[in-house]
């Protein structure tokens, strides 16, 4: 099978449609000026009081077209109100040259704005500096079976945590193996609450979000595995996204399930599971006002040291001989992003278990590792967005005192 890679620019960070103020400035605003020449995906957020709508046109992309409103179509205009988010879609940039487009967004109340975004040359690089606040994000391997993706959620404002427009979960989906590699993710009190339960809404990937996932890609998850004693586990876990019933299904998306020995699924690994949430930040009281700037930055995945697969209506499924979790987190509740952190002051740890009974019997602290260990095992790089000699630290020590319960 060959497939290309799919590259998501890792953004939308700031994209907020919470349109629930009367009266506001209208603004607008886009992620990123200069992307990669891989980068098939960019936003420009927008805000304004309740009423006001804007229009947008790409003004001028050069001769050739390859910047869109649309996905898989050539839409040169858009509209919409504000604080809704403008998606851009890109095809790659397989030229020696940058190129550029304009957008241009006219307000109804007479606010304007033009932008210009350069998408770099064919194998050029750069530093995405407005990623630096999702510390989950591993470094993606080139890989013909990989398709790399990042579901987004609109969240509910709570008594305690702002809601909008916000990454849910990212992926690096093995299409061959019908499983994901990784699923990286935040955990965070505004994922948790209120408490809206368990969906159960077992789905494909429905591929209204890009890159697309072919269905003949996914497994056949709308029934268990049968009688090969396997759950569908989670790699995101349901009970972490019970904000609100849209975002707790898309954890039941295909991509999202790996096949899990039950008694090992159903025992130790939902106990870390709860930990994980436990270890999320907690709303706390500072001057008054409840404050959850602290993030668990986490990493779930699989390792397959065997070829053992089970049959499934869309083609077998590898069964993961290990399972295994990063977590990243800082030592204090600071509004820093992750990035800016010293080594002294961030905290993480490994988790890794084999997927079969002498896994289920295994405790959390014999589970316990370094980053480290789990990078040498799966070939993956975590943490990408911290600086290097800082990773280095980090993710080569552990410390089971700063992880309670273990």
């Amino acid at each position: 099978m060959l497939l290309l890679a799919a590259h998501m620019l890792l953004l939308f960070a700031g994209c907020d449609d919470d349109k629930s103020g009367d009266s506001k400035e209208s603004l607008a605003s886009i992620v990123a000026e200069t992307v990669n020449y891989s980068t098939t995906t960019n936003c420009i957020t927008t805000q304004g009081s309740r009423g006001v709508t804007y229009a947008a046109v790409i003004a001028d992309q050069g001769e050739e077209a390859w910047c869109s409103f649309a996905l898989n179509e050539q839409v040169t205009e858009t509209s919409g109100e504000a604080g809704d988010p403008v998606y851009l879609y890109l095809e790659q940039n397989r030229t020696g040259a940058d190129r550029t487009a304009r957008i241009d967004l006219t307000f109804s109340d007479g606010y304007a704005v033009s932008f210009t975004m350069t998408q770099r040359s064919s194998g050029s690089t750069i530093t995405y500096d407005y990623e630096r606040s999702w510390g989950e994000q591993p470094f993606y391997l080139e890989n013909s079976d990989f398709i790399y993706k990042t579901y987004y959620t609109t969240l509910t404002t709570t008594q305690y945590a702002t809601g909008g427009y916000r990454r849910n979960y990212s992926i690096c989906y093995d299409c061959e193996k019908h499983v994901s590699r990784w699923v990286a993710y935040p955990v965070h009190y505004c994922y948790t609450t209120p408490s809206v339960g368990r969906t159960d809404a077992w789905s494909f990937d429905p591929n209204n979000q890009p890159p697309e996932i072919p269905r003949e890609y996914q497994q056949y998850i709308l029934k268990g595995y049968g009688s090969y004693g396997y759950d569908r586990g989670h790699m995101l876990a349901s009970a972490t996204r019970y904000n609100n019933e849209a975002t707790n299904e898309m954890t039941f998306y295909a991509t999202n399930m790996m096949p899990q020995a039950s008694r090992f699924n159903q025992g130790i690994w939902g106990t870390l599971e709860g930990k994980e949430r436990d270890w999320g930040p907690e709303r706390q009281k500072i001057d008054g006002k409840f404050l959850n700037y602290d993030t668990l930055y986490v990493v779930t995945g699989t390792h397959f040291a065997t070829d053992k697969t089970i049959d499934n209506q869309n083609g077998p499924i590898a069964v993961p001989s290990h399972c295994w979790k990063v977590m990243l987190r800082q030592r204090g509740n600071e509004n820093r992003q992750i990035s800016e952190f010293g080594a002294d002051e961030l905290k993480a740890i490994g988790f890794l278990f084999t997927n079969d009974t002498s896994g289920a019997g295994m405790s959390l602290r014999e589970a316990a590792c370094t980053v480290r260990e789990i990078e040498e095992l799966t070939g993956f790089t975590f943490f990408r967005n911290l600086d290097p000699e800082v990773a280095e630290t980090v993710k080569s020590r552990m410390d089971y005192a700063d992880w309670p319960g273990l």
